[in-house]
């Protein structure tokens, strides 16, 4: 787990300093489902990200449980996640894209009955598509699709408020 978390703290500060060296560097704010054959769990998820030109780009994300799940009497909730992806951007008009991304992500999860816990982390490569709608030059909206290859996998749902800075 250790490992993991130095591994992709490593790779957002190489993220930060392509993103300094070019003036494409955006970030999203907004909540991801994370969805499994067994539960359903809601994160708070922010990620930073440089375009390195039209159609190719780096991005880091992070994000905290904010909503899990129950099976039977246990209650289970994501903690934190973290993820490093490269990113194809398709422009397909002036304020629409289409993207695609493939990376690392990590989950830290925790399982509640009454005084009972335990906690689990898993990672795995992770593959997804979206589409990025910009209201202007700085503003926008953008939806996404995540699957995360750990155990029988992971599908996730994001939805995002899109800052060009």
């Amino acid at each position: 787990m250790k490992k993991t978390a130095i591994a992709l703290i490593l790779a957002s500060s190489l993220l930060g300093g392509a993103a300094m060296a070019q003036t494409n560097m955006y970030g999203n704010v907004g909540v991801t489902q994370r969805h499994t054959d067994t539960t359903d769990t809601l994160s708070l998820t922010g990620r930073l990200g440089t375009n390195l030109g039209t159609n190719f780009g780096l991005e880091a994300e992070g994000g905290i449980g904010i909503d899990g799940d129950r099976i039977g009497g246990v209650k289970l909730r994501d903690v934190a996640n973290l993820g490093a992806y490269a990113v194809g951007r398709l422009p397909v008009a002036e304020n629409f894209s289409l993207l695609g991304r493939a990376g690392y992500h990590h989950t830290w999860a925790e399982a509640k009955l009454g005084n009972l816990r335990t906690e689990a982390d898993d990672g795995s490569f992770a593959i997804g598509a979206g589409a990025e709608f910009m209201f202007d030059d700085k503003n926008g909206i953008r939806a996404d699709y995540t699957r995360y290859t750990e155990n029988d996998g992971v599908d996730t749902f994001g939805l995002a408020f899109v800052r060009k800075f």
